[in-house]
């Protein structure tokens, strides 16, 4: 599945470092638009500045072939491309370097990849768990996506770019993107499936949960012992450090050189008569006063990490928070406050 942002977006960085030409500003980025439309990005590539002839097409990688669900989505994006419109507006030059803004209307699939990795995530984990291969987990998904664009409709989205072109040898070419020139490029040629997993990964990193007030009477509890707060039990029973994550269909999640992964084990009970959804927003403190949110990709390593995970009534789930923190990082422990109520806690790992 990362894969298929990982081809959409080298299309974006291939585009960038390769460079049709034209005798008037206009006329390059033209080419290039009807280029992105037909989603001929050979073509695209022949009117960026820094040009190479031999822009690699995407359908042409083996791999990419093998990889049902990457094909699927292209696919998708390859008939989203041809629905996009555009409106070249008028051009200003400048001796030996022009703008020429366009104005794109094109679809927002963001809908539809939203709706299909919520679902993909939620079988996934079942299916890696009882022995699922990779192949079966790109048929997964390649199913779901599919079926997703059918039954979510996707919607349209607006986008104005201004291109920067210069002359070479003569000839005008599109300069490098800027950076938001860039972005907004990658939204139109991904339909907006590059901001939605960048918009889905956010929706696992929560806010540094709710703020303490000041009068707040903290508590410090040891490991091992369980703490009672309005709506829910929970207790750290273990904590480890570890340098990489694993699991047996992912590959290892390094920890980047200087820092490390803290695993708390923890066991959490719904206390109320009713189901309630339980999202790991608690910060670690370390010794140095250092906050840290929950590492949102611990999720692909773990049955369980708690996040938005259904929670029955008094039935004690168990479970994992990680977070990512530095090597110097120690005596951490997690905050939580007990609503309507003037007491704090300091989950201690030791």
């Amino acid at each position: 599945m990362k894969r298929v942002v990982s081809l959409a977006l080298a299309l974006i960085l291939a585009l960038s470092l390769v460079g049709c030409s034209g005798s008037k500003p206009d006329t390059v980025v033209t080419a290039f638009c009807s280029a992105v439309q037909a989603f001929d990005f050979e073509k695209a590539a022949t009117c960026m500045e820094n040009g190479s002839e031999d822009l690699e097409d995407p359908y042409d990688d083996a791999e990419m072939e093998e990889d049902l669900s990457s094909e699927q989505v292209m696919a998708y994006l390859k008939e989203c491309a041809s629905k996009m419109t555009y409106k070249i507006g008028e051009s200003k030059v400048d001796g030996e370097s022009a703008t020429v803004p366009v104005s794109f209307t094109y679809v927002d699939a963001s809908p539809v990849i939203t709706s299909a990795l919520g679902e993909y995530i939620t079988q996934a984990f079942a299916m890696a768990f009882s022995g699922a291969d990779d192949a079966q987990m790109e048929e997964l998904f390649g199913n779901i996506f599919m079926e997703k664009t059918k039954s979510v409709e996707a919607g349209s989205a607006t986008a104005d770019v201004t291109f920067n072109c210069v002359k070479v040898d003569g000839d005008w070419k599109i300069a490098a993107f800027s950076d938001e020139a860039e972005k907004e490029i990658t939204n139109i040629l991904t339909s907006n499936i590059a901001s939605a997993f960048e918009g889905f990964g956010e929706a696992f990193d929560d806010a540094d949960g709710e703020e303490a007030p000041e009068n707040t009477v903290w508590h410090d509890v040891p490991l091992g012992q369980e703490v009672e707060l309005a709506t829910i039990k929970i207790c750290i029973t273990g904590c480890e450090e570890k340098n990489e994550l694993t699991a047996e269909y992912f590959d290892p999640d390094v920890a980047q050189e200087g820092t490390k992964f803290v695993v708390f084990s923890v066991v959490i009970e719904n206390t109320t008569k009713d189901s309630m959804s339980f999202d790991n927003d608690l910060v670690l403190t370390d010794s140095q006063g250092r906050n840290y949110d929950p590492y949102s990709d611990a999720l692909w390593y773990f049955d369980e990490t708690f996040c938005y995970t259904d929670l029955a009534p008094n039935i004690a789930k168990s479970g994992v928070f990680v977070y990512n923190v530095p090597e110097d990082s120690s005596d951490y422990y997690l905050s939580v406050l007990k609503a309507d109520t003037d007491d704090g806690f300091h989950l201690y790992a030791k």
